[in-house]
Formats: C-alpha cells, structure tokens, sequence
C-alpha cells in the first residue's frame, strides 16, 4: 500500500512539474529533468513524456475554447461579426506560421539536442542566462499601454524566438513573451499569445513523441501512474493558465528572472561541487 501510494505520488509530482512549468516561464523539460535528477525518480520515457504534453495541450484547448471557436469560424456568424472573424482567421494563419520555424528548428536537431545538452550543469546555465534576458527585456522595452496589430513578420520573429525553446532549460513561453515584447505587443497580449502557441507546436511535438513510442514499440506504461500524472498535468495546467493572466495583469518578468538566477546558480553548485 504505501510503495503504491508513493509510486502515484511520484507520477503526480511529474504531473504537477509539467502542468506549473509549461505555462510559467521557467521552461517545463528542463525542471523535468531536474526534478527527476534530485528525487532519483525514473524516465518514463518519450510516451509518457508525449502525454504530459497532450495534457497541457488540452488544457490549453480548453481554457482558450471561444478562442478557437472563433477562430475555426465554426459559430453562426452575422453580417456584422464578418470582420471579427477575418481577424480571428488573421490570427489564427499567424499562430500557424509563428509555428513553422520552431518546428523545423525541433525536427532537425532533435536528436543533437538529447545527446548534448540534456543535462543538468547546461540546464542550469540556460536558466541563468533567461533569467538575465528577461531583466534585460524588462528594461528596453517598457509597458506598452495598447498592443502594435501582430503582422506576419513580427509573428516570424515570434516563431524564431520559439525555436530557442526546443533547449531544455530554455522556456517556450517565455521567449515567446520575450518575442512578442520586441514586437510591440502589450505583456498581457504578448502572454496570451504565448499560451496560444502552446497548442499547435505541442500538438505536433506530443503526437511526433507517440509515433516514436508506437513505431519502437515502447509504450508499456504502468496506466495509473500515466492517468495520474496526465490528470494532474491537466488540472494544474488550467489554474496556472488562468493565474499568470491575472498575476501579468499588474507583474512583470522579473520575479521569474530572479528564481531562474538563484535556481540556475543553485544547480550549477550542486552538479559541479
């Protein structure tokens, strides 16, 4: 009874990690495996990792819902809302095409990432250097009262952006607040842009997780553990969603800055000495 117990907790623990770190900007894989290194928990392995992934990707579909229904254009639409949803539709060609660059970026140096930098000393170091590039942003680009309209060039840049996070240590939300900062885009846009961008990378990157599993027949699971952590994920994903809106609302970057630097230098004391 009690190694059951302790072995859910562990997969709510990996659960809890993905769900806060996905959506915070602090980069999910990188304290993944960080928390694995410092509990001793095993590697579940890419299929585990892909459904943790598909976790936060629903959760994203569903807090953002009236989001996507309206961009699919899928609702009745009136003669009036017609503009509406041309700007929706705008939108949403933009989040495709911000996503094109991370995922070439992602396929191309998948395997050169795993084998070199997946490891902690170099994820600790990333994490100091984040936590220094938001200090930096935060200073250069001061509070924008009204967001710049997101063109497809300032989306590309977004998308550029977005390929440092292939980098465990490097978070996917972060540079892409980072990047829609520099595109003029107000933080609490430039937050929601970046929840956003979530759906269609990890939808591609969790489904490309599980034909690997599938295709190397690697996918026996325990699938308590795998509901647990996936449960989880969800779960967590949507309160952290909702949190970081209100909390960027009134904050700024730095308070993550500063837990990437003391966590960054922490872990690099702890690896090295």
């Amino acid at each position: 009874m009690i190694n059951t117990l302790w072995h859910l907790s562990q997969a709510s623990i990996l659960g809890l990690v993905q769900g806060l770190t996905e959506f915070m900007p602090i980069s999910s894989s990188g304290h993944l495996v960080i928390v694995r290194d410092l509990l001793k928990l095993d590697d579940q392995g890419i299929f585990f990792d892909a459904m943790l992934h598909l976790a936060t990707l629903l959760a994203v579909l569903i807090y953002f819902w009236k989001d996507w229904v309206g961009m699919s254009g899928i609702t009745q639409q009136s003669s009036s809302s017609k503009t509406v949803l041309t700007a929706n539709r705008r939108l949403f060609g933009l989040i495709l095409l911000a996503t094109i660059p991370g995922l070439i970026v992602g396929y191309l140096g998948d395997n050169w990432i795993e084998s070199r930098l997946r490891f902690g000393w170099t994820i600790a170091v990333l994490m100091i250097g984040l936590g220094i590039a938001y200090l930096l942003f935060e200073r250069l680009f001061k509070i924008v009262k009204s967001s710049k309209q997101l063109t497809s060039w300032s989306a590309l840049s977004i998308g550029v952006a977005q390929c440092l996070a292939v980098v465990p240590g490097i978070s996917r939300s972060g540079v892409t607040m980072l990047g829609g900062m520099y595109a003029g885009l107000n933080r609490e846009m430039a937050v929601k842009l970046s929840f956003l961008l979530v759906a269609p990378i990890t939808a591609v990157a969790g489904s490309y997780g599980l034909y690997k599993a599938i295709t190397n027949q690697i996918i026996d699971q325990d699938y308590l553990f795998l509901l647990t952590a996936f449960v989880v994920a969800l779960i967590s994903g949507l309160v952290v969603i909702h949190w970081l809106l209100k909390f960027f609302q009134r904050h700024s970057l730095r308070g993550f800055a500063y837990y990437l630097l003391i966590a960054g230098i922490g872990l690099l004391v702890y690896w090295l000495v």
